[in-house]
């Protein structure tokens, strides 16, 4: 297996902290990152439309994601590719076969995947389809909160007689 770590991002907020794990673990150990977006294209009678995000948007997620890893001394790089509606896991998986890649990052969109379960979403689709261990990074970890203790009250009874 190579030393190759795919982080599959879209254009959504939550791809920052998916590239900051890639990121963590690419510097311990020594993986390179194929940071890749996959546009999803709707064909029909009239031709073909970009249905995921406006257009260049994809691409300025990519090389903004790779500046900041190579800046940060990781070997990364760009990789953008195209499917039909409804088929980005499968293109995701297929890419991470192609680059023999370690294991596959992508951003969780939502804490749950309850609410898309009837049409299923691009991570769950991933998680039932590779071979290859996926990471699914939720938008933001939340940071610890301290623990609170309640007051300890100290309770006098008095004796009266």
């Amino acid at each position: 297996m190579s030393k190759t770590i795919l982080l599959a991002v879209d254009t959504t907020s939550h791809t920052a902290a998916a590239a900051d794990m890639a990121g963590d673990l690419a510097t311990g150990t020594g993986d390179r990152i194929v940071v890749m977006h996959v546009h999803e294209f709707a064909v029909g009678r009239f031709g073909k439309i970009q249905v995921d995000c406006a257009d260049g948007e994809g691409e300025h997620v990519t090389a903004e994601i790779v500046a900041r890893l190579t800046a940060a001394g990781i070997e990364a790089t760009a990789d953008i590719r195209k499917t039909v509606v409804g088929h980005i896991a499968r293109t995701i998986r297929d890419a991470a076969d192609e680059l023999d890649a370690r294991m596959i990052i992508l951003g969780s969109s939502s804490t749950y995947d309850v609410p898309r379960l009837p049409f299923g979403s691009v991570s769950l689709r991933l998680l039932h389809q590779s071979s290859r261990p996926v990471l699914l990074v939720p938008m933001a970890l939340a940071p610890a909160k301290d623990h609170v203790t309640a007051p300890q009250t100290s309770v006098t009874a008095s004796a009266t007689s």
